[in-house]
């Protein structure tokens, strides 16, 4: 297996799902992950979910994958 120690994943639709789960394994795994959902409030949400001690290891945005200038 690969190290992905403080590697960095970006995560579409990563606030709930399947791309939750994902985030989820590539933080134990040590990796860094920028994770997207449609709605703000959403990607922060499980940003605190996810890195519940805010140490900078999950960074959420809002961006619509569909919609090319988000």
């Amino acid at each position: 297996m690969q190290n992905l120690n403080n590697k960095t994943a970006l995560i579409t639709g990563g606030s709930k799902g399947i791309g939750y789960g994902i985030a989820e394994a590539f933080l134990a795994e040590g990796m860094k992950v920028a994770i997207t959902s449609r709605s703000t409030a959403a990607a922060q949400t499980a940003a605190q979910r996810l890195d519940p001690d805010q140490s900078g290891r999950v960074l959420p945005l809002a961006a619509a994958v569909r919609n090319y200038a988000s």
